[in-house]
């Protein structure tokens, strides 16, 4: 089967996935959807058992997911993540405390951080699908962490993309192939044109400078 046959087979289906997401156009989101389509017919094994529409989901779905990290309009900075981090942290801790979910208030007296600050960093990350959102497949539930084999902590996933960006261009396609596209370093080594020590060298390299973008 071509991938045009593939795509025509499955429009309805990738379409249906997309009406699960918002503030990214339909046209957008049906074109990594496809994307996720196509990997998904590549790595299917139908020796294995698994129905090819609920093998395909999650990697439409991820696909989908990730365009809709990067689309946000407002790119959150390592400050407002750490904002969101101790508004959490302080949330708990009050529910502890007071034995009823605290108010916006309460939590910003707590912190010490401004009403107006925190309610900015809130409306930013509220446009961001939760990873504690469940989805209906037709198999049953599952979680996005599932979808997209991630970490469940959203400001954590954020702080990686955008570790990620801090790569060369180089850096940035062999951590692709390497970790989102599961390539070994001898497919990657194929496709890019170089030696595979080479793509060993630099991959090593570029998880050294996520970590310590990460820890900065």
């Amino acid at each position: 089967m071509t991938e045009q046959n593939l795509i025509e087979q499955y429009e309805l289906y990738i379409y249906k996935i997309a009406k699960k997401f918002y503030n990214v156009e339909t046209a957008d989101l049906f074109q990594a959807g496809c994307i996720g389509l196509i990997k998904a017919y590549r790595k299917y094994k139908p020796e294995e058992g698994v129905n090819f529409m609920t093998f395909a989901y999650k990697y439409i779905f991820g696909e989908m997911y990730e365009l809709t990290i990067k689309s946000r309009d407002i790119k959150l900075n390592k400050y407002y993540l750490k904002i969101l981090r101790e508004l959490e942290v302080a949330r708990n801790e009050l529910i502890q405390k007071l034995n009823k979910n605290p108010t916006l208030t309460e939590i910003c007296l707590y912190t010490e951080i401004e009403e107006s600050l925190a309610t900015d960093v809130i409306m930013l990350t509220s446009q961001i699908i939760s990873l504690d959102d469940e989805y209906k497949t037709i198999n049953g539930e599952l979680h996005i962490k599932d979808y997209i084999g991630t970490e469940s902590n959203l400001d954590d996933q954020i702080l990686i993309n955008d570790s990620i960006e801090t790569l060369n261009p180089l850096e940035k396609t062999i951590i692709d192939y390497r970790y989102f596209q599961d390539l070994t370093q001898t497919e990657t080594a194929n496709i890019l044109g170089i030696s595979q020590v080479k793509v060993s060298r630099i991959e090593t390299k570029s998880k050294q400078k996520i970590k310590e973008y990460i820890v900065a």
